[in-house]
């Protein structure tokens, strides 16, 4: 070879060592641009699916959040449904319980709105009124086909009472709403609205949800069933703001702060169907910002269709710049330029590149090491995360995560342990994956404040902060478990705590074989594995609350509170099964209708407290008298149901009822009390008594009330004849009611004598009905029927008009006499007695001295201070009063100190026989003294012999009355005895 063609081969030679740096470089920085597009195309990624993932998080929660509400109205409905009537306070009690404000957050109230006819409308309105609201009406005001007024709303607060008897149905998008629930028979949410309930101040766009009220026993299978046997329908007003704030809370502290999201509502966003502004509520206003991420979604609520609109904001898109991606620009670069400077070493000199090179792989291996860890903690956060979203139960949640933990993140073992609030402060270990060994079992830790509570999980739990040991063999507070730890290859540890949003639950820790393992940016990742995990707990656990409720308020719809025994809906289901099988058996059932005797008098006097501790202690001794296969249930009050399955046997059935009465021939114990209960029964046969439930018990309780007729303690099979008598009960009801309006009703006047001057010194007015068929009716026979339908109240009021008005007549001929006037104790408590006396004493002119009025003993059970005012407010008047059938009662005698009272009545049932029973001698001879003890005039009615007029002139009696003297007679007649003057 010349030296020109060396020249030239070795010029070539240099030329290309000289280009080989930059030909190092120029691939290296291509390499690094395409590894870094990788990591920010994986980035963006990841942070996607962190989008979706909240998005649907948020979605799912406002579901299920509906869904809640929806089972508050099914409890409610189920309410209705298992009574005959729902009263006010029967109502505010339910709603109270569900604690509306600490489990349903954003719910405004729970309502019922009661549909009412045109026809209805005075009624509705008057008898709302009587309960204390004197102002109340339909509003708007006008005429309509329907009426749906709003008459129960809980809480019943300022803000809710602006809606008390609206009516919904009068506003369309309302009424829309109402229909679609009314014939679909399901929970149905309204279109955008306005609440009634709103001020000027803070208006909120708000919805509601209806469900229907259906009257109870009757079908509702079809839509004109549906439609006709519509009661109303139990709701919830929703302020849209409220609920979400409710709902979404600081949700792992994204919302409000990264994402946006907006309501709509329908499947067309416009700002007219805007229901909740995210930017009005924040404050966040977007300004200029095109979000990198936008998605929407549909919800069906409640049958109605809402649009979610969601967006990301500049905080979370911070996500999007990868510390990978610029890790790797600048290790990529630097690798580069070194790369390129080895190989301009190596044209230069090949030891010092050797050793270069060497430095920059073992660079480039760890770089590749973290990147792979970060990748993998990514992956991991990723299927954690779509693990929380499947979650149903809270122990395979941990053991779930646990295992991706260890298996998908490279760790040697992880668990969860919970804080427990014992005086030792002992952490609990609840779930764990991984290579343990016993591990868990040896390390005793606690979260107090010593030793064992200073390693990584203890401090992170007292602290709410993460704590990491990266390496056992040098951190000192790693001595109690550092021997245990490395021999089952634990290098470095860290605890993550789970912070809920009351307290620290517990925390996560994770163990790794490899020391130093945790940087910052994985540290990060692992925080907000922890976040998520937590809410997943928390929300399960809500979860499980609300079921718990649920099937709390599904019992309660199907039995009674107080004594856990089935109501009269779960009765009903099984005595439809129970009819259906003995059918085909050619078996036999039994309904027993149970009422407790004298249980009222048990409250009034020893208190509700009391009584219902009564109730249940009588259930306990019911259920030792029926079998296995009967049920058992309370009617509501004192009455009890008892339906017998398989029985043909009247001597059988006879049996079981004569072993209940026996059963409680001892007396109940309660408080040091001993307390005698017996028992009324009616007994039905099915199918011969009636193969409906309702024909079957209605036909038990009418034997009841003849087996109290018959004086109680007893039992009674229902005949034919039984339900012909209440037929003919109810009959007189109705002609009894048109017998005040038609002027029936008279009085007849009884004299009443003074023993020593033997004159009449009054009259006692007596009722009668002279019915334009059936003749003059006795008062034994309607007196007990006006007392049980609240009749006697008008009556009362009529017959004291009517007596003062004839007294008043006597008076102006010249014959002062007193009128004794019989006041029932239905009549004191429910009616207007004080303005009643007054009124008739007013429009009489009659003076108030001439006015008696007879009390019975039992006016004094029911409220004692109250029955004192009033009869101090009337003896304040100058109305004279009379204790009647004295004797018979309850009261103490110790009361009659306290009584304003002017007179003591013997009870005929002590004179009829005071001359042959020395019992009622000795009575009578007792109620004289102690009358005349208390300077109390004493007059005994009945008296129907002179040997009975004897002897009561002989002990002191200071007047009488009885047939022995004359019969009730009518004005003209009575006034006809005057004139004689007889006496």
């Amino acid at each position: 070879m010349t030296k020109k063609t060396e020249h030239h081969a070795a010029r070539r030679e240099f030329s290309f060592l000289s280009l080989l740096p930059w030909l190092v470089l120029g691939a290296g920085l291509l390499i690094t641009y395409g590894l870094q597009d990788v990591a920010r195309q994986h980035t963006r990624k990841n942070v996607q699916e962190r989008f979706d993932f909240r998005f649907n998080e948020i979605v799912v929660n406002i579901e299920a959040r509906l869904r809640d509400y929806e089972d508050v109205l099914h409890g409610t409905q189920s309410l209705f449904a298992s009574s005959e009537s729902v009263e006010r306070s029967e109502f505010r009690e339910y709603v109270s319980q569900l604690r509306l404000d600490q489990r349903y957050p954003g719910i405004q109230g729970v309502g019922f709105a009661q549909r009412i006819s045109p026809a209805e409308k005075a009624a509705h309105i008057r008898r709302i009124r009587r309960e204390s609201f004197p102002g109340y009406t339909i509003r708007p005001s006008g005429e309509r086909d329907s009426y749906t007024s709003i008459i129960y709303l809980e809480p019943f607060n300022w803000r809710n009472q602006r809606a008390f008897g609206y009516d919904m149905y009068s506003e369309p998008v309302r009424r829309a709403a109402m229909e679609r629930a009314r014939d679909e028979n399901r929970a149905i949410v309204s279109g955008k609205v306005t609440l009634v309930q709103e001020t000027e101040k803070n208006v909120q766009p708000g919805f509601l949800m209806y469900l229907p009220v259906y009257r109870n026993g009757l079908p509702h299978e079809t839509l004109a069933q549906r439609q006709e046997n519509l009661v109303g329908w139990v709701y919830a007003p929703f302020r849209v703001h409220d609920l979400m704030n409710g709902i979404l809370g600081k949700h792992f502290g994204e919302i409000g702060n990264t994402l946006a999201f907006d309501i709509y509502d329908g499947d067309q966003p416009s700002p007219a169907s805007l229901m909740y502004d995210f930017s009005k509520e924040t404050g966040i206003s977007p300004g200029l910002h095109e979000p990198v991420f936008r998605s929407v979604k549909y919800i069906d609520a409640g049958g109605h269709q809402w649009t979610v609109a969601v967006r990301s904001l500049p905080d979370f898109e911070t996500s999007l710049e990868s510390e990978e991606a610029q890790f790797i620009v600048i290790s990529g670069i630097a690798g580069s330029l070194l790369t390129s400077f080895i190989v301009w070493l190596l044209a230069t000199g090949r030891e010092r590149a050797f050793a270069t090179a060497t430095e920059m792989t073992r660079e480039l291996r760890e770089s590749e090491s973290r990147t792979r860890r970060l990748n993998r903690a990514l992956k991991l956060l990723s299927d954690c995360n779509m693990t929380l979203v499947r979650a149903k139960e809270e122990h395979k949640l941990l053991s779930e995560i646990c295992r991706l933990i260890v298996e998908r993140g490279g760790y040697r073992m992880a668990w969860v342990g919970f804080a427990e609030q014992d005086t030792a402060k002992t952490v609990r270990p609840v779930a764990q994956s991984g290579y343990e060994e016993g591990y868990l079992d040896s390390v005793n830790l606690t979260w107090a404040d010593t030793e064992r509570g200073r390693g990584p999980t203890g401090t992170a739990i007292r602290t709410g902060v993460t704590d990491i040991n990266q390496d056992y063999l040098t951190d000192p507070r790693m001595a109690p478990w550092r021997e245990a730890a490395l021999e089952r290859g634990y290098q470095s540890s860290i605890s993550l705590p789970l912070i809920g949003k009351e307290r620290v639950l517990g925390a996560l820790a994770l163990y790794s074989p490899d020391p130093h393992a945790f940087s910052p940016e994985e540290v990060a990742l692992l925080e907000e594995l922890a976040n998520d995990l937590t809410f997943g707990i928390e929300t399960l656990r809500t979860r499980d609350e609300h079921r718990r409720a649920e099937e709390k308020l599904g019992f309660l719809a199907q039995h009674d509170p107080l004594t856990q025994l089935p109501n009269r809906l779960l009765l009903r289901d099984r005595f439809d099964l129970s009819a259906a099988a003995m059918e085909r058996e050619r078996s036999g059932l039994a309904m027993l209708f149970l009422d407790l005797d004298n249980f009222k008098q048990v409250n009034e006097t020893l208190g509700h407290d009391l009584g219902d501790q009564l109730l249940v202690r009588i259930v306990e001794r019911l259920n030792g008298c029926i079998r296995d296969t009967d049920t058992i249930s309370r009617q509501g009050g004192d009455e009890f149901a008892i339906l017998l399955a398989n029985v043909n046997d009247l001597g059988i059935i006879g049996g079981i009822a004569q072993n209940i009465l026996e059963a409680f021939s001892d007396p109940i114990e309660i408080d040091g009390r001993l307390l005698n209960v017996t028992f009324s029964i009616g007994i039905g046969i099915f199918p011969n008594d009636g193969m409906e439930f309702d024909t079957l018990l209605k036909k038990a309780e009418t034997a009841m009330y003849h087996a109290k007729e018959s004086g109680r303690n007893t039992y009674r099979f229902f005949n034919e004849q039984m339900n012909i008598d209440a037929l003919e009960q109810l009959q007189m009801q109705g002609q009894l009611r048109n017998a005040i309006r038609n002027g029936e009703l008279v009085l007849h006047y009884q004299p009443q004598i003074d023993i020593g001057r033997s004159g009449i010194t009054g009259f006692e007015a007596l009722v009668r009905w002279r019915h334009p068929e059936a003749g003059m009716i006795p008062p034994a026979k309607f007196i007990p029927l006006a007392e049980r339908s609240g009749l006697i109240i008008q009556i009362g009021e009529w017959v004291l008009n009517e007596a003062c008005r004839q007294a008043k007549a006597w008076l102006d001929s010249g014959r002062p006499l007193v009128m004794a006037v019989n006041l029932s104790a239905l009549q004191f408590r429910r009616g207007n007695l004080l303005e009643t006396v007054a009124s008739a004493l007013e429009r009489s002119g009659l003076p108030a001295r001439y006015l008696e009025l007879e009390l019975t003993e039992s006016i004094l059970l029911h409220d004692i201070e109250a029955a004192m005012q009033t009869l101090h407010a009337l003896k304040a008047m100058g109305v004279k009063l009379s204790i009647d059938d004295f004797g018979t009662g309850y009261s103490s005698l110790s009361y009659l100190k306290r009584l304003a009272v002017d007179k003591l009545k013997i009870d005929q049932s002590f004179v009829r026989d005071l001359t042959e029973d020395p019992e009622d001698a000795a009575i009578v001879k007792a109620i004289i003294q102690l009358g005349h003890t208390l300077q109390l005039s004493i007059i005994a009615e009945g008296v129907e012999t002179d040997a009975q007029l004897a002897f009561l002139r002989n002990y002191g009696c200071d007047e009488v009355q009885g047939y022995f003297f004359s019969r009730p007679l009518p004005a003209e007649e009575a006034s006809g005895l005057l004139a004689k003057d007889f006496l």
